[in-house]
Formats: structure tokens, sequence, C-alpha cells
């Protein structure tokens, strides 16, 4: 009886023995995440695609085109930023684009997102920043994907 007393403690530690910790999980890279539209939920879209964040209040669009970061907004003309630098991760994608006038980072994380006005459901979540400046919170999806609520795409509720 005493023998299974001290076995099982030593099977434990054995079997934790070679496994590595928490810390060195960390910093390894993991596949990009794939989030499944919640207006089809049959395709699935990569954050490496061409994207979409809008945001509300203000009312701002930036799209990626290839290398070009396109931005709109209510009363601004369309801005055409050369993509300055574009990083995808295990937690999203990272896309700053620069021209004369400043720059402009758009963040696009791979989690749902539900818009704060009409109640449209998007695969993913994204934010805005110009000049550095704050970022400015918003909704994305891939520029092949229809906007929610539009005809073809279901309901935005």
């Amino acid at each position: 009886m005493r023998s299974s007393f001290f076995l099982l403690p030593a099977v434990l530690l054995a079997a934790c023995g070679d496994r590595p910790s928490r810390a060195d999980d960390i910093g390894a890279p993991l596949p990009v995440p794939i989030v499944e539209s919640p207006t089809s939920p049959s395709q699935a879209y990569a954050l490496t695609q061409d994207l979409v964040v809008s945001t509300n209040e203000p009312f701002w669009q930036a799209r990626v085109e290839g290398d070009i970061l396109v931005v709109t907004g209510v009363d601004t003309a369309e801005r055409r930023l050369p993509v300055s630098s574009s990083t995808t991760t295990a937690e999203g994608r990272a896309v700053s684009g620069r021209d004369a006038a400043g720059s402009v980072e758009m963040i696009v994380r791979g989690l749902p997102c539900q818009d704060d006005m009409s109640g449209a459901r998007f695969p993913f979540s994204g934010t805005l920043s110009f000049d550095g400046g704050a970022p400015i919170r918003g909704c994305a999806r891939p520029v092949s994907m229809a906007p929610p609520g539009e005809p073809g795409t279901g309901s935005s509720r």
C-alpha cells in the first residue's frame, strides 16, 4: 500500500517534466485566425485578404486594395495612401499607409463585431488611427463580402 502512495506522485511529476511552460508558448507563431462570416457560414475568410474597416461617429471607412490603403469619410474626398507596412499575426492584421498629408493605421482582429448603430454583424473587429492618434473602434469584413444587411446577404440583426 505504501509503494502506491509514492508511485502516483512520481508518475504525475514525470508526465509534467518535459512539458514546456506557458511562458515558452507565448512567443511561438500561431496560424492566422480564420473566422466564418455570420452572413455566409460555409465560407471562411482569412485576415490576409483585402479588408474594409468601418467606424461610427466619426464615420470613416478604410479598405485595403492590394498595396493601397483607401480612406473615405463623410465630408472628405477619397484618400489613397501607399501601404508602408502590413503585418499579420495570430491576433490580427495591421496595415499602415503614409502619404504627404500623414499616416493612417488600420488594425483588424479576428474577433466578431456588431455595429453599434445598425446592429449588423461582421466577421472581424477593427480600428483606425490617424497620424498616431487614438484608435477609432469599428467593424471589419473582407472586401469580397457584401456589407451585412445589403440585399442578398441576409438580415443585419
